[in-house]
């Protein structure tokens, strides 16, 4: 009989990792696995009193963990951040909206606040993450979170799917771009999640 094979050990000690939209659903999912694996994890929202919360919740477990309130938004302030802090090795790009519509009623409004961050936020925090991993050298993990409907299309989801179509497409050419520097870059997506 041959070898059986070896599962590798997921482990994480001594590695760090962001994660966006931490505070809940998705993303508090994924810091808590992290923290779990190992890594320290730096949770990252709008919501200061959130995600203070959660990371008081991981340290009473004795888990790493520690906090950054910003809106990913604001490109400037989360490249300086980024600029300011020791390069992570994992980095979940979680934060994200919907606004469900027909394609006929969606406004201007709606399709700015989508794109805006979805797209254009996701598309820099990921650049100001790989920015620091390149520069000190550090190889690593970038995962967008997608959805299912960045490959379909769907009722009331025009411009949803627009955004994540987009995310599909610039993850692919940031996984080219990335491999040199021995940084992975993948898609998760996710169908519909329940939550509050």
């Amino acid at each position: 009989m041959s070898a059986l094979p070896t599962t590798p050990a997921f482990r994480l000690d001594g590695r760090r990792a962001l994660v966006t939209g931490a505070g809940r659903g998705i993303g508090l999912a994924a810091v808590t696995a992290l923290a779990e694996a190992g890594a320290h994890v730096t949770l990252c929202a709008r919501t200061a009193s959130e995600i203070d919360e959660v990371a008081s919740a991981l340290r009473k477990k004795g888990f790493s963990a520690d906090t950054l309130a910003l809106d990913v938004t604001d490109v400037a302030a989360f490249r300086a951040a980024m600029e300011a802090r020791d390069p992570y090795h994992a980095f979940v790009n979680n934060a994200g909206t919907n606004r469900p519509n027909s394609f006929t009623d969606v406004p201007i409004e709606d399709f700015d606040a989508v794109m805006n961050l979805n797209v254009r936020a996701a598309y820099f925090a990921a650049q100001s993450v790989a920015r620091r991993m390149v520069s000190a050298g550090v190889s690593g993990s970038i995962i967008n979170m997608s959805s299912q409907m960045g490959h379909v299309g769907g009722v009331n989801r025009s411009l949803y799917c627009a955004s994540k179509w987009a995310m599909e497409g610039f993850s692919k050419a940031m996984a080219l771009d990335l491999a040199a520097s021995k940084i992975r870059v993948n898609t998760l997506c996710p169908t519909f999640i329940e939550t509050p």
